[in-house]
């Protein structure tokens, strides 16, 4: 191996421990106790070898996180992933992003509680175009399909594909208590196992991006869908 090579993967080692000293010290400071440390320690036990040496971009992420999520239990994706997407901004050395996390309640120091019951996708994805919805459901419903249909490049396949997904969301949100203020992002992460396909899981994760804004009734729910760049991470 070749100098230049060794100080690389120095350089790599020294970027993930200085990622997770920066995370650690912020979560210490929200209140972390030794629980919520030893769940990181676990996670990043795994994660942290896939990371090194690698580019510090989004692709080597979603690698990574698609690799360590790929022997792990449905019920564990959404504390996991909650995890994963307060460490990308560190291994990032987003500043801003940081900051922000910083600035807002942006971190889960408690165990989920409430996940959507277990399903099995193939005998309810069929279901999904004969199901009745409420009318606040319909709205977003429509104006997510509507919003779809109006963007360029859109086949009708696409639209249909995304707005079912929307639909599966919708369905699994109605068992959500009024009290979980996280529930979308707790359903999207319990439904994203469902999908085997990294390809679909993918597809899934730019459709509730996209659905969030109809759901919560955003008056421009139309226009934020169109500022949406590709998913950075899972």
């Amino acid at each position: 191996m070749s100098p230049s090579s060794e100080n690389q993967i120095s350089h790599h080692q020294a970027r993930e421990k200085e990622a997770i000293q920066a995370y650690y010290n912020l979560l210490h400071s929200k209140g972390a106790d030794d629980e919520i440390m030893a769940h990181r320690d676990a996670l990043f036990a795994e994660l942290v070898p896939l990371l090194s040496g690698q580019e510090c971009n989004s692709a080597a992420y979603r690698t990574a996180v698609d690799t360590c999520l790929s022997d792990k239990p449905p019920q564990r994706w959404p504390e996991i992933l909650t995890i994963i997407r307060e460490f990308y901004p560190f291994w990032r050395n987003d500043v801003k992003a940081v900051m922000q996390y910083a600035d807002t309640v942006g971190f889960e120091l408690h165990a989920i509680g409430w996940q959507p019951a277990v399903i099995d996708l193939q005998s309810v994805w069929p279901t999904l175009q004969s199901e009745k919805f409420t009318t606040s459901e319909l709205w977003a419903l429509n104006g997510y399909s509507k919003a779809l249909k109006e963007m360029d490049h859109k086949l009708d396949m696409e639209v249909e594909v995304r707005t079912r997904m929307a639909k599966l969301m919708l369905i699994r949100l109605r068992e959500a208590p009024m009290s979980e203020k996280n529930a979308f992002r707790i359903t999207a992460d319990a439904t994203l196992p469902l999908f085997t396909l990294k390809h679909t899981r993918h597809l899934f994760l730019n459709a509730v991006r996209e659905f969030y804004y109809f759901w919560a009734a955003h008056p421009e729910a139309a226009a934020m869908l169109r500022q949406i760049q590709p998913p950075e991470i899972m």
